[in-house]
C-alpha cells in the first residue's frame, strides 16, 4: 500500500515529494495518530504547504480505507497542528508571540481542514482570550503564564488592544486549563489591574473567520 501511495506520490508530485514522504513513511506505515504529529512537523521543516499535505494524504485515504479511519478519526488535525508547529518553530521560535496574521491564516488553515472532512470549525476550534490593561509587564506575564498553560505549540498573537489570542483545540480539558490560567494570572501577580479570560467560540463557517476575529480586535 505505501509503495504504491510513494509512487503516486512521484508520478503526480515529483522527486522532491517523493523523497520528504519516504523519509516519514515508517511512521505513517505505523499507523498512529499521535505519529502524525511528527510527520506534519518534518514536512513543514521540508519546506512543504498545508495544501501539499492535506493533497498527499487524501490520496493515501482513498488507497487504504484502514488508514482513511485513522485520518477521520483525529489524525488529519494532529498532521495540521504538527504542520502548523513546524512553521511556528522555523519562523518565530517556540515560545514566541506571532503576528495577528499569523494567527488569522493559521485559523483560515485550520478552517479549510475541517470543511475538507465535511465538520465546521466552531466545533474542532475555539479561541481562548486574554485581555489586559495592555501595559507591556501585564502582557509579558499573560503570554509567559498561558505558555505554561498551553504546552502543545497553541498559536498566540497579541491585538492592537492588549488582548492575547490563543487558538485551540475543543477538547474535554480546555475548560479546565482556561480556568487554571485565569487563577493563575489573577493570584500571581503582583499587577492590581484585572484581567479577564475567556472562551470565545468560533464562528460556524469560513466566511465569518475575518470578521470574527476583526470584532475580537476592536
Amino acid at each position: 500500500m505505501l509503495d504504491a501511495w510513494l509512487h503516486d506520490l512521484r508520478v503526480e508530485w515529483g522527486e522532491r515529494a517523493y523523497r520528504s514522504a519516504r523519509a516519514i513513511a515508517p511512521l505513517v506505515a505505523a499507523g498512529r495518530v499521535a505519529d502524525l504529529r511528527v510527520v506534519g512537523r518534518q514536512l513543514a521543516s521540508d519546506g512543504h504547504s498545508l495544501e501539499e499535505l492535506l493533497g498527499w494524504f487524501e490520496l493515501l485515504a482513498g488507497r487504504a480505507r484502514p488508514y482513511r479511519a485513522v485520518l477521520q478519526h483525529g489524525g488529519i488535525d494532529q498532521l495540521a497542528d504538527g504542520w502548523a508547529d513546524g512553521i511556528m518553530q522555523h519562523e518565530y521560535g517556540t515560545q514566541s508571540v506571532a503576528p495577528l496574521d499569523v494567527l488569522r491564516h493559521r485559523l483560515h488553515q485550520q478552517v479549510q481542514v475541517a470543511c475538507s472532512f465535511g465538520s465546521r470549525p466552531g466545533q474542532l476550534l475555539a479561541l481562548v482570550v486574554v485581555e489586559t490593561d495592555g501595559s507591556s509587564d501585564r502582557l509579558e506575564e499573560a503570554t509567559r503564564v498561558a505558555r505554561a498553560t498551553f504546552r502543545s505549540g497553541e498559536t498566540m498573537a497579541v491585538t492592537p488592544t492588549g488582548k492575547l489570542l490563543i487558538l485551540v483545540r475543543r477538547d474535554h480539558d480546555l475548560r479546565r486549563r482556561t480556568m487554571q490560567l485565569s487563577e493563575a494570572l489573577r493570584h500571581g501577580s503582583q499587577s492590581p489591574a484585572p484581567v479577564r479570560v475567556w472562551i470565545e467560540p468560533l464562528a460556524m463557517s469560513a466566511e465569518h473567520v475575518d470578521s470574527h476575529l476583526l470584532g475580537l480586535v476592536s
